[in-house]
């Protein structure tokens, strides 16, 4: 027993030895396989990136989007832009989306920034500021607040940076380059130091301070989106990107903390937005409407509706860009940007079919070279010269595709500004050679110059008729110019070059009038056929001669504006002879022109609007709207083309001799009949 027990009790002392070899065993097991798992997660944090590769493939692709996205954006959002100041945009005004609306080629906050794409195409990622301010200078499309001011500017002579100066604008804070900047981004995957480059070289054409921040920030956003899709690490990218100190960079880190407290109700984060980015004067120091003004086109709040739409969105194409549309203000632009860098990370090949289903390849972009092929190949070539300039290189893979690596860089922003405490000028001129490239050539002034000088020679000859008809422009041209700047933007008239096109029209209707002894003798087709030709070298020279003899992009918007009112004029005047064949008298010819010169411009207009239907419907919305604006606008140039012509009517009467040879001209009674 006494065995037993002690048997027993030895194998008892060694199984208690086993399980302490046991337990010890699996102890050293589990700090085995915890030292192995985490072995590699500190091997991750303490390995630095220093270079990131995008095949040159997934670039285009992510890129092609980001051009998408933008159209989406802004075709969507065109029927609300600046409907809705300090209020958010009801659901049910909300349009609906057609997938025709993606073809946004006439919209200024796409084709705008193809200019510096130009440039850059043109002159490389070396061009100057300069002659990044030349070409701006030399564009022909209609601008506003930010981009007009500093175009403006840049006319006048004043070189950048001084073109964007607070002491030169007053609109430094504006939204302008943030609308613009989404190219800069697109051309330089995964490096924000480039975009904020560009920044510093075409932002500077027309912003400052804080809305010069705020393009570099979406542009480093788009940058960023090549390779993250989370939107909150997106936008942490674009703040490293610019001066902490900013008030752009408060506005930022405001919008994601408020999100972050409230990440499900986005009306409750816009009314903490509107507190204090619009109804705040400490946020509006800048403000071109002041800081009162229910129109708020500082790029803060507008920055701030952009990352409404990419946080609250959840990710969803649809919701980011309608979150950022209801936001409201400039309600166009800002869905545009937050579509753009969200398309950009999700990539083409990734879009909704609605998207992209309708997307017209072969149109070109407004005042452009671009359709949307070559817009894409454009910025292939430029993305691969920014990936060498920055340091990385093109590798081709296994497959043979080409392959970005593209260095890994901390961003460096540019200096702190404000701009309503801006540093000093940099007293920057263009120089006469400089000048030279954009500013027109003095023919039309010429022209203006000239036309007293033959008035003067028209009194001290007795009134003879030919030197009035000539110095008769002047008068009409001087008056027309005086009436419309009452009630149309100059902005207006400088853009669409009304200058030019009355004054070339005056001449041409001078030229037809003292000719017209001549071309009367032949039959009416021959005769048409000749003032068609006179009206037309008349035109070209005068547009084409008002712009340095260059045929660019604002001289043929000049030029096409010209061929429309002379096309008018010439079917006015047919239209009205032929009502006066059987009965007529000069009361009842003037009568019926003014008619027929309203009814001809309301159908030019029709014409136009179908070749532009598309844009026409999602800016003007209804067809009965587009109708009724078409009648009126048709109508007021209507006017101004008979006001044109009415002088020359009027002096051809009280000539027997001209009056017989327009009469013949236009086949019409010989003397006053009336039936």
């Amino acid at each position: 027993m006494k065995f037993r027990r002690n048997q027993k009790k030895s194998v008892y002392a060694g199984k208690g030895q086993q399980n302490k070899i046991f337990i010890v065993m699996m102890w050293l097991l589990m700090a085995v396989i915890v030292s192995s798992l985490a072995v590699p997660k500190v091997q991750a944090q303490d390995i630095e990136v220093t270079e990131r590769r995008l095949s040159v493939s997934e670039y285009r692709d992510k890129m092609m989007a980001g051009w998408i996205g933008q159209m989406v954006g802004v075709g969507w959002g065109a029927p609300t832009e600046f409907r809705y100041l300090s209020k958010i945009i009801p659901e049910d005004k909300v349009p609906v989306w057609q997938p025709a609306m993606v073809n946004q080629f006439s919209q200024d906050d796409i084709y705008v920034e193809m200019t510096f794409l130009r440039s850059l195409e043109e002159y490389g990622f070396d061009v100057s500021i300069r002659q990044a301010g030349i070409d701006f200078a030399r564009s022909g499309y209609m601008l506003w607040h930010a981009n007009k001011a500093g175009r403006d500017n840049l006319r006048k002579g004043l070189a950048p940076p001084d073109c964007s100066h607070p002491q030169f604008s007053q609109h430094s804070d504006d939204i302008d380059y943030q609308i613009e900047a989404d190219y800069s981004g697109l051309i330089a995957p995964g490096l924000p130091n480039t975009v904020i480059a560009l920044g510093e070289k075409f932002g500077r054409l027309v912003n400052y301070g804080d809305g010069l921040y705020a393009g570099q920030f979406v542009g480093a956003m788009y940058s960023e989106a090549f390779f993250e899709d989370d939107p909150l690490k997106i936008i942490e990218v674009g703040l490293r990107c610019i001066p902490p100190e900013s008030q752009y960079a408060e506005m930022v880190r405001d919008v994601i903390q408020w999100h972050q407290q409230d990440p499900q109700d986005w009306q409750k984060t816009w009314q903490l937005i509107n507190q204090k980015y619009h109804e705040n004067p400490d946020y509006r120091r800048f403000s071109c409407t002041g800081p009162e003004g229910s129109l708020n086109i500082d790029a803060k709040i507008n920055g701030a509706y952009i990352l409404m739409g990419m946080l609250y969105g959840n990710g969803d194409m649809g919701q980011t860009t309608i979150i950022s549309m209801r936001c409201g203000q400039d309600s166009d632009c800002n869905p545009s940007n937050a579509a753009g860098i969200l398309f950009t990370a999700a990539g083409y090949k990734n879009l909704p079919q609605r998207f992209t289903s309708e997307l017209i390849q072969d149109k070109k972009f407004g005042f452009t070279e671009y359709d949307f092929p070559t817009l894409i190949d454009v910025c292939e070539k430029l993305a691969r010269q920014a990936v060498v300039r920055a340091g990385g290189r093109i590798e081709t893979s296994e497959e043979g595709e080409d392959v970005f690596v593209i260095p890994v860089k901390e961003p460096i922003p540019s200096k702190l500004e404000q701009s309503w405490k801006p540093g000093p000028i940099a007293d920057s001129r263009f120089t006469k050679d400089e000048l030279a490239q954009f500013q027109g050539q003095p023919i039309l002034k010429l022209i203006l110059w000239l036309l007293p000088v033959l008035a003067i020679v028209a009194l001290k000859e007795n009134y003879k008729l030919p030197a009035l008809l000539f110095a008769l422009p002047l008068v009409v041209v001087l008056g027309l110019w005086t009436l419309l700047s009452s009630f149309i933007s100059a902005e207006m008239l400088s853009t669409f070059n009304i200058g030019p096109v009355i004054v070339c029209l005056a001449v041409g209707i001078a030229l037809l009038c003292l000719v017209g002894e001549k071309i009367g003798k032949y039959k009416w087709y021959i005769s048409y056929f000749i003032a068609i030709v006179i009206l037309l070298a008349a035109g070209y020279s005068g547009t084409v001669g008002s712009n340095a003899g260059r045929l660019d992009a604002g001289t043929k918007i000049s030029l096409m504006t010209f061929f429309y009112w002379a096309g008018a004029l010439l079917l006015a005047f047919t239209i009205t002879a032929l009502n006066c064949r059987k009965s007529y008298s000069n009361k009842r010819f003037v009568a019926f022109f003014l008619l027929w010169s309203v009814v001809s411009q309301i159908l030019f207009l029709f014409i136009y609007a179908g070749m532009n239907w598309g844009f026409v419907i999602a800016i003007l919305g209804k067809l009965s709207t587009v109708i009724m604006v078409i009648a009126i606008v048709g109508t007021v140039l209507g006017i101004i083309l008979y006001l044109i012509t009415l002088p020359y009517l009027i002096l051809i009467f009280c000539s027997k001799f001209y009056n017989s040879r327009f009469r013949s001209c236009l086949g019409l009674p010989a003397v006053e009949k009336v039936e």
